[in-house]
């Protein structure tokens, strides 16, 4: 089939969603079809490349940061995803259209198959599903409810990336099907080496500095961290944000900026050292969809510390690869992250158990779930 991807994000800008398209690229053109994705235009990054064997082609648009994307920019992308795709579909077949999130490429795609009767279906990465991220889009859930409910009634599928996001979906229309397929993992890349002991015992982040990642209790947990470990530690953090600054201000109030390294922003081609180089990994987010994050820490053999939300919930069982934090429970974080830091056994445990469950989640297989997705719907047009 020739498939036409639309994701406003795409290596390197952008967050976990960006790097399940650039491994959706790779397994769908090794599967043989031929695939090209429209993408944002940002700062001196080619128009247009050959990426994991597929097409990238990079359209005009707004974008101001590499990491983080306004509600308004993303309305831009949209916009100028539909023309771009209009015109595209004239001068090139396209059988199916793929859609990384139902706003805003969903919306162009929708769209799209009015015009130009061309099938899409939607990747649900969190965001995109009311309720699923209320602490930036609360207000404006109720408003663009009716038009989401729009764009995956028409799709001839709809996949979300965890149970949870399935649930709040479901929630949203009961009348449409969501197919769950979890994000996945280059198991043979986010690998455990052998490595000398750290001098301190490195506990892990990654993410954007945004407050739904929740670094904020991180910061705030480790006060105790300091009064219960036994071995000296650090805390590294891989991203940036214009959360930093906060960030800093409260670290330094509670007496602990001497514990925290900024890495900055990590090459994802060489993001697997940064795990393999850790001793434990945390990501206390308000939210998440499926994060890439946690299942390459996983790989590499680390255990979580991860909050209890959906997603992270559905990777880190309680007492087996890691813990999970209910809400701002900073006492119970300090003390998972404390008894982690003290027992380098434990890590072992916890860490072999990771990489046991990441082998499941491995990128090859879970494309091929959607390869046969296309394959079903290359037969059975109508259906």
């Amino acid at each position: 089939m020739k498939l036409l991807l639309i994701n406003n994000e795409f290596p390197p800008i952008g967050g976990g969603g960006s790097t399940v398209t650039k491994y959706a690229i790779r397994y769908l053109v090794q599967a043989g079809h031929e695939v090209t994705l429209i993408t944002s235009r940002y700062k001196d990054l080619p128009k247009r490349e050959i990426v994991e064997g597929g097409r990238v082609i990079r359209i005009p648009t707004v974008r101001r940061y590499k990491d983080y994307c306004a509600n308004w920019e993303l309305v831009i992308f949209g916009v100028s995803a539909f023309f771009y795709a209009f015109g595209f579909s004239f001068r090139h077949r396209v059988d199916f259209i793929q859609a990384y999130f139902a706003v805003p490429a969903g919306w162009a795609a929708w769209l799209l198959s009015f015009v130009r009767r061309i099938p899409y279906a939607v990747y649900f990465g969190g965001s995109d599903i009311p309720g699923a991220n209320p602490s930036r889009y609360k207000t404006i859930y109720p408003i663009l409810t009716p038009l989401l409910r729009a764009i995956w009634r028409r799709a001839e599928f709809r996949t979300v990336c965890s149970a949870d996001l399935a649930r709040l979906a479901r929630a949203a229309d009961p009348a449409s099907d969501f197919i769950v397929i979890p994000n996945g993992v280059e198991t043979n890349r986010f690998v455990p080496i052998v490595r000398p002991a750290n001098p301190r015992v490195k506990i892990l982040f990654i993410g954007r500095l945004i407050p739904r990642k929740g670094f904020q209790r991180v910061i705030q947990a480790l006060p105790r961290v300091k009064e219960l470990a036994a071995q000296p530690f650090e805390v590294e953090v891989v991203g940036t944000g214009a959360f930093q600054a906060e960030l800093d201000g409260l670290a330094a109030s509670l007496g602990v900026s001497d514990a925290i390294h900024y890495a900055g922003t990590v090459p994802y081609e060489e993001l697997h050292r940064s795990y393999q180089y850790a001793d434990i990994f945390v990501l206390t987010s308000l939210s998440e969809g499926m994060p890439s994050v946690i299942l390459e820490a996983m790989g590499c053999g680390l255990p979580v510390v991860a909050s209890d939300v959906g997603g992270n919930n559905e990777l880190v069982h309680e007492g087996e690869n890691g813990y999970l934090i209910i809400g701002d429970d900073t006492e119970k974080l300090a003390r998972d992250i404390a008894r982690l830091i003290n027992d380098d056994a434990l890590r072992r445990v916890f860490g072999a158990k990771s990489r046991e469950l990441a082998r499941q989640y491995d990128w090859k297989e879970i494309m091929q779930q959607y390869t046969e997705l296309y394959a079903h719907h290359d037969r059975n047009p109508a259906t």
